[in-house]
């Protein structure tokens, strides 16, 4: 055998044993890295199928989002309902009387009201009722009747008080009153203060009501 050529096969032998690592690495290198920009980009790998085990939710369960577990059924419903206007504690018809007086007017320092001074208060003075019906939406409406004259009353209920408009039946009467009415619910009872005047504002009546539910 020729010393030569044996010498040369090793060292080939020894080349290819050296070369062929190097050659997997950047043939491995070459697949995991990005597609090449002349290259089609390579297909995603498709995503996990769900296992056929997997047990579906029984019939008519619904699905519970997270942090819905435990709310209460009547979460939706409004809080304190009963606490508004227009709801039972004050919806209804409500009653009571006024003991009418002459008004008190509050004049500016110096300024005398010679008018006003001849008002004896014997006119459009006296008892009287009032009715009033206050709607589940808050709406009033109501009637007064007595010394102060046949009237209508329209207001609201709103945060907590009676506010209503009096208006006299007759416009035309000569001692035609105009007004309001503002109170408030108090033990079950609304308090409240009709004040109304002529239609020269020379007579001036107020009174004290107390309306008690029908």
């Amino acid at each position: 055998m020729n010393p030569t050529g044996t010498r040369a096969r090793r060292a080939r032998g020894a080349v290819r044993a050296i070369l062929l690592p190097i050659a997997l690495f950047l043939l491995a290198a070459c697949e995991e890295g990005p597609p090449r920009p002349t290259e089609p980009e390579r297909p995603a790998p498709p995503a996990p199928q769900a296992s056929a085990s997997a047990t579906p939710p029984a019939a008519g369960e619904a699905a519970t989002a997270p942090g819905d577990a435990g709310a209460p059924a009547d979460a939706g419903a409004p809080a304190n309902a009963g606490d508004l206007q227009g709801t039972p504690a004050w919806q209804g018809t409500w009653e009571g009387r006024y003991d009418a007086k002459k008004g008190s007017v509050v004049l500016p320092p110096k300024v005398k009201d010679a008018v006003r001074t001849k008002d004896d208060g014997k006119v459009a003075t006296g008892a009287g009722t009032v009715t009033v019906t206050i709607e589940p939406s808050g709406d009033l409406k109501g009637t007064a009747k007595g010394a102060l004259g046949d009237a209508t009353l329209v207001g609201k209920v709103e945060d907590g008080m009676v506010r209503a408009s009096v208006f006299p039946e007759d416009p035309r009467a000569p001692n035609a009153m105009t007004g309001v009415l503002v109170g408030k619910l108090k033990d079950d009872v609304i308090q409240a203060e009709i004040r109304v005047a002529g239609p020269d504002a020379v007579l001036v009546r107020e009174s004290p009501v107390e309306l008690k539910k029908k």
